[in-house]
C-alpha cells in the first residue's frame, strides 16, 4: 500500500520509530503509547505495522526448536496433515548407531503426542524396530483406548521373530485395553492364499476391527536387505528385484509404494494381509513414524498417498522431503 504524503515525512519516520521502541523495549500497551503521544491507538498499530513492513522492526526467533516448529508448521500446510512432529537426533556415546538414536527420539516423540491426544476406542498399531521402540516408551495411563487391534499380518517365515505380539502386547498393558491379534503372515504366496484367510474368523473380525479403529499407528520402512520384512522372510530375492524395478522406495503396513504414492507390485500387493492403505485415509488419527536414513522417499510417498495424517520424524527425513517434495 502506498504511504500517504504525511507518511514520507523524518518526522513520521521518528514517530514510527519511537513507538516500535515503547512497544518493544519499553513494553508499553498499544493503549498507554497512544495516551503518552497523544495519538490514536489504531495509529499506533499502523505505525507497528510499518516498522515491522519496513524492517525497522526485525522479529527473529533464535532458539533451535524454532528451526523444528518451522518444519513443522511446512509440512502441515504443504501436505495438508492434522499434525506433524519434526525432532532432532542427537549425538550418541561411541557406539551407538544414529539409527537406534533416530529410532529413539522419534518414538519418544511419538510417545509425547499420543499422550496429548489421548486417543480413546480402539487403536490400531503395526510393527517393525520403530513400533518396538514406542511401545517400549509407553508409559501407563496414558490414554483410555478399549481395544488394540494389530494392522497387519506379521506370522514370521524365518528364524527372526517379528515382535508383534509383543508390542501389541505393550500397548494393552499401558492401557488396560483387550488386544486383538492378526493371526497370519504379512505376505502369503498367492492372492487365492490370502482370500482364504481372510474367510477365516480371527483373521476377518481382526480386519473388520482395524477397518473401524479411529486411531492408526505404524511406522514407514525402507526396501533393503535390512528391512524387517525381509529379515523376517516374507520377501524373495526375486520380489526384492520385481520391487526395484517397479520403483518401490518402502511401505506402509507392507504394502510397497512408489515415490508418487502408487502401489508399486499389485501381484505382491494381493499376496499382503492386512489393512488396505486406502483405509487410512479416512481416519482421524493415522500417524506414520519415519526413523533413521533412507526414509525420506517412502515418507513422501505415503504423504503422496494420502495414507498419513500425522507424521513423527527426524529432522533428516523431514528436510529431504520438503527439498524434494
Amino acid at each position: 500500500m502506498p504511504l500517504a504524503p504525511e507518511e514520507r515525512t523524518s518526522n513520521y519516520l521518528r514517530l514510527t520509530v519511537r513507538v516500535a521502541l515503547m512497544y518493544y523495549r519499553l513494553h508499553l500497551t498499544q493503549e498507554q503509547i497512544g495516551e503518552r503521544l497523544g495519538i490514536s491507538r489504531f495509529k499506533v498499530g499502523r505505525l507497528l505495522d510499518r516498522a515491522v513492513r519496513e524492517s525497522i522492526v526485525q522479529i527473529d526467533i533464535v532458539h533451535p526448536v524454532a528451526r523444528l516448529v518451522d518444519l513443522e508448521n511446512r509440512f502441515v500446510e504443504r501436505f495438508g496433515l492434522r499434525a506433524a512432529v519434526i525432532v532432532d537426533v542427537p549425538q550418541g556415546p561411541t557406539g551407538q548407531a544414529i539409527e537406534e538414536l533416530a529410532r529413539e527420539s522419534v518414538a519418544g516423540a511419538a510417545v509425547s503426542y499420543l499422550a496429548t491426544l489421548r486417543p480413546t476406542g480402539s487403536i490400531g498399531v503395526s510393527w517393525g524396530r520403530t513400533m518396538l521402540e514406542l511401545a517400549r516408551q509407553l508409559e501407563p495411563g496414558w490414554t483410555t483406548a478399549t481395544e488394540i487391534v494389530q494392522l497387519n499380518g506379521a506370522t514370521s517365515r524365518s528364524s527372526l521373530p517379528t515382535r508383534a505380539n509383543e508390542i501389541a502386547e505393550r500397548f494393552g498393558t499401558t492401557t488396560g485395553a483387550s488386544i486383538r491379534m492378526l493371526a497370519a503372515p504379512a505376505i502369503v504366496g498367492s492372492a487365492e492364499l490370502r482370500h482364504a484367510l481372510e474367510q477365516d474368523p480371527s483373521v476377518g473380525m481382526a480386519l473388520d476391527v482395524a477397518r473401524a479403529t479411529p486411531t492408526a499407528i505404524f511406522g514407514l520402512g525402507i526396501l533393503s536387505r535390512e528391512s524387517v520384512l525381509v529379515e523376517s522372510g516374507y520377501l524373495s530375492e526375486d520380489d526384492l528385484g520385481a520391487l526395484r524395478a517397479a520403483g518401490a522406495v518402502g511401505d506402509v503396513l507392507g504394502r510397497f509404494l512408489t515415490l508418487d504414492g502408487r502401489i508399486a507390485t499389485p501381484e505382491i500387493d494381493d499376496r499382503t494381509v492386512g489393512l488396505p492403505l486406502g483405509e487410512l485415509g479416512g481416519k482421524a488419527i493415522a500417524l506414520g513414524l519415519a526413523a533413521g536414513a533412507g526414509r525420506g522417499p517412502i515418507t513422501l510417498a505415503s504423504l503422496r498417498a494420502r495414507c498419513v495424517n500425522v507424521l513423527v520424524a527426524d529432522v533428516g527425513t523431514a528436510e529431504w522431503v520438503l527439498a524434494n517434495g
